[in-house]
């Protein structure tokens, strides 16, 4: 399997909020938002009132070959595993299918490699003009893979998750949004074969991985996401919860004792909340991965792992429903509408969530409304100035040291902001190398 691409989907982004350097021995418990050190305040943008900080395009992919054969699309040029975003798609013969995705929001061209007549694989490259691309192979462009076709597709959805821990008050900030940093992978796998599914069907299903690149702050406890899913569907007794060491691709060790924990719910009928517990435990008399001079090159990251399976043999279901089942899992990876992600902090400071704007907490935290302390408007975790507190940004994306504000790590930043998005649209491209960490 291939590694997960990198997909921005919908970035959302506080201006403001301080980290804090360690738990301090004997403090007074503070309630979310009070700083807990002196902060240099960054040079923040006006936000225009319409900005939606999206760093993602909504992409409606439509291809069809005269034979049956199979694609996989790239976000970028090289078609490299980390810009991959299907893989071994079905196009069934002079059938028009459309892939619903979200790509960079500087992403000029789609690549499509396919098997070509010559009998090599060959790449197509479409503009990316607006929501719509459509592409159909040219006669005997396409070789038929008819009795080749893979017996899986695949769609990928991946990123990184920056968070600031001083909700809802900004004021004292330094912008460096390093107080949790989680590099994500959504995936569903959807078996072709129907022959296959009686003995194979277990494989499908939805995995989600969630690295912990770095914890800048000794507020932060969990990694929430939260999936707005058909709970119905899910069977609890296969879901899967493992913790690991991460130390290279391929190269895991299963943590087994309880400084970890993977909580995943299932009693709301439309949501799906899993909460990765202990982060914590990485703080200890130091940040983890974010202080510049302190940062230990190689070291191995936590990652949690999630499988949610349904029925595992979706050909014992009937024709809507077995259908139901492969779309529910295809939508909740391709839409980033569909999934939330936050933190959690330490419940000396009052165990807030932080999400991402315009998502609503979970049912669990019942504080929004007297810990947002009438600062945030009518959207959730956005406030009267349309600021936010997370970024979601493409995977591979360097977070920034202890202090230093993202405003002048990344220097298109603000125009891209004030440009109400219009320019510099590719701004998390272009960083200054000395103020970010380059260890994973």
């Amino acid at each position: 399997m291939k590694k997960i691409f990198s997909i921005c989907a919908m970035f959302s982004v506080i201006l403001f909020g301080a980290c804090t350097d360690v738990d301090t021995a004997g403090e007074t418990p503070e309630v979310p938002g009070t700083p807990e050190e002196p902060v240099v305040a960054p040079e923040i943008p006006v936000v225009p009132a319409g900005f939606d900080w999206s760093t993602e395009t909504g992409v409606n992919l439509t291809l069809e070959s005269g034979v049956t054969t199979n694609v996989s699309v790239y976000s970028e040029e090289d078609c490299q595993d980390n810009s991959l975003l299907l893989e071994d798609v079905l196009l069934e013969s002079d059938v028009a299918r459309t892939f619903r995705m979200a790509v960079p929001a500087g992403t000029e061209k789609l690549y499509v490699k396919y098997p070509a007549a010559s009998g090599a694989d060959d790449v197509v490259a479409l503009a990316v003009n607006g929501a719509d691309v459509n592409y159909k192979f040219p006669v005997d462009a396409v070789k038929s893979r008819y009795e080749k076709v893979p017996d899986y597709q695949y769609y990928y959805n991946s990123g990184v998750i920056m968070v600031e821990d001083m909700w809802p008050d900004f004021a004292a900030s330094n912008a460096d949004f390093n107080d949790l940093v989680v590099e994500y992978d959504l995936k569903t796998v959807e078996c072709t074969s129907p022959s296959l599914l009686p003995a194979h069907g277990y494989k499908e299903g939805v995995i989600v991985t969630l690295d912990i690149r770095g914890v800048g702050s000794g507020r932060t406890r969990k990694a929430g996401l939260q999936l707005d899913f058909d709970t119905s569907i899910l069977q609890p007794e296969h879901i899967e919860k493992i913790v690991y060491e991460k130390a290279g691709q391929g190269v895991m060790t299963e943590i087994r004792d309880n400084r970890f924990t993977i909580d995943v719910d299932l009693t709301q009928p439309d949501k799906v909340l899993i909460l990765f517990d202990g982060l914590d435990n990485l703080v200890q008399g130091k940040h983890y991965q974010t202080a510049e001079g302190d940062i230990e090159v190689g070291k191995p990251m936590i990652r949690a792992y999630v499988k949610l399976s349904g029925v595992p043999d979706r050909s014992k279901l009937t024709g809507e429903a077995s259908r139901a089942q492969a779309e529910a899992f295809r939508d909740v990876v391709s839409y980033p509408e569909k999934h939330d992600f936050f933190m959690v902090l330490k419940s000396a400071y009052g165990s807030a969530e932080i999400h991402q704007k315009g998502f609503a907490p979970s049912y669990r935290y019942k504080n929004y409304e007297t810990d947002s302390k009438g600062l945030m408007s009518s959207v959730p975790y956005c406030s009267k100035d349309n600021d936010v507190w997370v970024l979601r940004l493409p995977v591979g994306t360097p977070h920034v040291y202890d202090r230093v504000s993202i405003f002048s790590a990344y220097p298109d930043l603000k125009e891209w902001i004030e440009s109400n998005g219009q320019r510099k649209r590719g701004w998390y491209k272009n960083y200054d190398h000395s103020l970010v960490p380059h260890y994973w």
